[in-house]
């Protein structure tokens, strides 16, 4: 175990999609099937696009459904259909799914390294398994964590916070790595280090604000840790002035789920 294992920080969440594996989710699709269903049950239309995230056309629906006094029992089947919905675009796409290159091998040595590793995404956690089984990344990780099994979704604190507490690890114990700035606010909401791949949709140009630590793929993430004798959340803490005040609790509008 290397001294930066031992010392300050001991578990790394990694998102899924774009950080460790290279899937073709049809995200547009599959927003543009919850929209349908969604005008088809009381929302404005054109009130919901596809470039929202899942979490923020869910949060607008829960607010169009409040206002017009939507019984809770028709609320729990609507949102039983959409996570239908979901998670049937995300199996799909496992067929075809493959591991970003280098992926395997980093969270080998991660792990060989003496780290606690998670996986911290919003996509369904069946198809989360399958990711990491058919990779050859299963057996490196601690704990997966998916849709519905976090108080609140990535960007909110609340999901770095319950993977810390299931690690049996205290936030400024861990980072977070991911390629979409829905992951760097995340890790910005809980006050811990994040780490940004440059292997996302939208590659370099993922971040609103970009952090100070971007690398250009998880292949890289060991000889970073490795030679990187002092890391800690205030040292690489993005500025507050780069941040607008939405990042910390508004919709987040890029294409990624």
């Amino acid at each position: 175990m290397t001294a930066l294992a031992r010392g300050r920080f001991k578990g790394i969440v990694f998102d899924l999609d774009g950080t460790l594996v290279d899937s073709n989710i049809d995200f547009r699709k599959m927003k543009a099937r919850m929209i349908s269903l969604l005008e088809e049950n009381g929302a404005p239309k054109g009130a919901l696009t596809p470039e929202l995230t899942n979490v923020v056309i869910m949060e607008k629906a829960e607010g169009f459904w409040e206002e017009q006094g939507k019984p809770q029992r028709e609320r729990r089947r609507l949102r039983d259909m959409i996570t239908r919905i979901m998670d049937e675009g995300e199996m799909e796409a496992v067929e075809t799914l493959t591991a970003l290159n280098g992926a395997p091998e980093a969270v080998h040595r991660l792990k060989e390294m003496g780290y606690k590793l998670a996986v911290l995404t919003r996509s369904h956690h069946d198809y989360a398994v399958k990711a990491l089984q058919k990779t050859d990344m299963i057996a490196d990780f601690d704990i997966v964590l998916g849709r519905g099994e976090t108080p609140q979704p990535k960007p909110y604190a609340e999901a770095m916070i319950h993977a810390a507490k299931l690690m049996g690890l205290r936030l400024d114990e861990v980072l977070l790595v991911g390629d979409h700035q829905i992951d760097a606010t995340c890790a910005l909401n809980a006050r811990c280090l994040f780490i940004g791949v440059a292997t996302g949709p939208r590659g370099d140009k993922s971040w609103e604000a970009r952090p100070e630590v971007v690398l250009s793929s998880v292949a890289e993430l060991p000889a970073f840790l490795e030679s990187t004798k002092l890391i800690s959340y205030r040292q690489f803490r993005p500025s507050r002035s780069q941040w607008k005040d939405r990042f910390l609790k508004g919709p987040i509008t890029h294409n990624s789920g």
